[in-house]
């Protein structure tokens, strides 16, 4: 891999960088503040962008003969191409934070160049400063998300990103016009052979270090490509998939009972226990020890493998607008499972605002009921939308009490009680 962000140190003197990223592929990031002053005279040896995220100065710089000037304020963005000779920057104040992003000198992949069908030859990079554009500030404050708290898949998602600077810059920074190079359309979802070729990649691999050149490889697609064809065929970008396994694959190990935690967190991909336990509350709404608690305080005995005969769960659904009510009627406690929380998710729609479970006040929810219910929750939230449960049986309202769902979770008396509590 090519080294990035060698001129850093050199240009940045009155900076203090308060971070930088792990060894990403196509893309160093940085994490600055600066000091007023001038900075120092070098020739640019990568594309770097830099985006202003906290201050309020004057700011000149000239480049190759280039002489700019702007009163730069949050969100604004200054480009500064492989090989321009900087010559004079001088700060009118402090910049509180910022982030540099350094790429290749050209920004985009072989594979990425033939995809847009770009002839490198012809593609001059602008010097160009003091201007807005909120693709790529919104991929700064991403990037930044991802050093100072870094995701369970956040290298698939920050190399996704880095593609998506590189192919953004290209066509709207450049001298080639935007609308002479469009994207081109996504090519169709990933067949169904090509997408298992993904998925068996990934489960075989989750304790790795997943990079999306890898994933795409198995896919025989190019990574940009890739990304938006692995969206289309599962509904989710490569880096939320991988994050959704990890936890699913996690869920499972503590389900079963048999490692300690700290091992868990090494074959599920997370660089620690405090990673792992940090992430697991964060999209499950439990700690990794609560969890384990959820799932081995009460043994079950049904007869039966979630989803075979006999082992069933009746469900009734009734729809006002965007409020989903789903009656459940459960023969066995243990009947609530993933396939109940595969059937409730299919019963919603993406504009639900709400979904009501009535448990008509005789349904037993077991443990894996209760997990399969805050994955439903989950779900919901991620969608903007809440789960109301209601009509729980005493034993099972006081379970609930306990999981620290709260913040998922609403508990009504009854259904009419939750249809009281969204009109007030």
């Amino acid at each position: 891999m090519v080294s990035l962000g060698v001129h850093g140190k050199a240009k940045y003197t009155t900076g203090t960088r308060l971070g930088t990223s792990q060894s990403w592929e196509g893309v160093l990031a940085e994490h600055w503040s600066h000091t007023e002053g001038d900075l120092g005279e070098v020739e640019v040896r990568d594309t770097e962008v830099i985006v202003m995220l906290d201050g309020q100065l004057p700011i000149r710089r000239r480049g190759d003969g280039q002489m700019q000037l702007c009163n730069a304020v949050p969100g604004m963005i200054w480009l500064c191409p492989n090989g321009v000779h900087e010559d004079m920057i001088h700060l009118f104040g402090d910049v509180r934070e910022s982030m540099h992003l350094f790429l290749p000198a050209v920004p985009l992949s072989q594979t990425s160049v033939r995809e847009i069908d770009i002839d490198l030859d012809t593609v001059q990079l602008k010097y160009q400063g003091g201007f807005r554009d909120p693709l790529i500030e919104q991929i700064a404050w991403a990037i930044r998300a991802e050093m100072i708290d870094p995701a369970p898949a956040g290298k698939v998602q920050a190399e996704t990103l880095a593609m998506a600077l590189g192919i953004h810059i290209v066509r709207n920074y450049s001298n080639l016009a935007p609308a002479s190079k469009p994207l081109p359309p996504v090519r169709g979802a990933l067949d169904p052979r090509r997408l298992r070729r993904v998925t068996d990649y990934i489960d075989a691999h989750l304790g790795e270090d997943l990079r999306i050149g890898s994933l795409a490889k198995e896919a025989y697609l190019s990574p940009f490509h890739f990304a938006r064809s692995f969206k289309e065929a599962t509904g989710r970008t490569p880096h939320r998939y991988v994050t959704d396994r990890r936890i699913e694959r996690s869920r499972t190990l503590i389900g079963e009972g048999d490692l300690p935690l700290a091992e868990i967190a090494v074959k599920c991909g997370f660089s620690s226990q405090a990673h792992f336990s940090r992430w697991f509350k964060r999209l499950v709404g439990a700690t990794p020890g609560e969890y384990f608690s959820i799932c081995h305080s009460v043994s079950t005995t049904s007869p039966y493998p979630d989803g075979m005969e006999g082992n069933t769960v009746d469900l009734t659904t009734e729809r006002d607008g965007d409020i989903l009510s789903v009656s459940v009627n459960a023969l066995d406690q243990d009947t609530i499972t993933a396939d109940f929380e595969k059937a409730v998710l299919n019963a919603t729609r993406e504009t639900d605002r709400v979904v009501i479970l009535d448990f008509g006040g005789t349904t037993s929810i077991g443990n894996r009921g209760l997990q399969a219910i805050l994955l439903i929750a989950r779900e919901l939230q991620s969608r903007d939308a809440r789960l109301i449960l209601c009509a729980l049986t005493d034993r099972d309202r006081e379970k609930f009490s306990v999981t620290g769902f709260e913040q998922f979770i609403t508990i009504e008396e009854s259904r009419a009680h939750a249809l009281t509590s969204l009109d007030a």
